[in-house]
């Protein structure tokens, strides 16, 4: 097999939305936001992933693992300065609101309620860079894919000593996460009822 990390080719996009989907579906924050069949939860969570991807394309940077010709994962990180977004860039994600208004109408102020949170615990100075979404396909993961995409993103904030800021909903990638030199900064659920959330951050210096 025949596995390389690059830069996300444009032609692998469309996989980018489905491979996160099934990624993330049993992710605690998005089971029991929107509760019920994956398939159904698949329709709000990859336009979510497609448009954050999109966004990091411009204003970061999107690392891929490819096996073969295959998207198998993809890490996104916003460059420092690059949070928070700006109305327009907000408004690209309008596809997610309305596919979450459509197939899961009553929980449509709790998904609110936890865009609101995400945004108010995430640090705004001082600048880093925002790891916004890494995901490995399920039949790959436990290859150490992973790795090599963190590893890849945490280069570039090493080049000019830059701290790095993520969060997550799994107790198992939060401990991940500290292997790689992230520190929790604070435990909330982003939405009444829902996961505890860890935002972590990570200093120049880590190892």
């Amino acid at each position: 097999m025949n596995v390389i990390v690059q830069e996300l080719a444009p032609e692998l996009f469309d996989q980018v939305g489905p491979l996160c989907a099934r990624a993330f579906d049993d992710y605690p924050f998005l089971a029991e936001l929107f509760p019920g069949a994956s398939e159904r939860r698949a329709k709000v969570s990859t336009r979510f992933y497609e448009a954050t991807v999109r966004d990091c394309l411009e204003h970061g940077t999107v690392h891929a693992v490819v096996e073969d010709g295959r998207l198998a994962g993809v890490a996104a990180w916003l460059r420092p300065g690059a949070f928070p977004q700006s109305l327009e860039r907000q408004s690209r994600f309008l596809p997610t609101v309305w596919a979450g208004l459509r197939h899961f109408p009553g929980r449509a102020r709790l998904a609110l309620q936890a865009l609101a949170r995400l945004e108010r615990y995430h640090p705004h100075t001082p600048a880093h860079w925002y790891l916004a979404t890494i995901a490995v396909e399920p039949a790959f993961q436990g290859r150490g894919l992973g790795a090599r995409l963190m590893r890849r993103g945490l280069e570039l904030a090493a080049q000019k000593r830059e701290p790095c800021f993520l969060e997550t909903a799994k107790p198992s990638n939060r401990a991940w996460y500290q292997g790689f030199g992230f520190d929790i900064q604070r435990e909330e659920p982003c939405f009444d009822g829902g996961p505890p959330q860890w935002f972590m951050w990570r200093a120049p210096d880590a190892n």
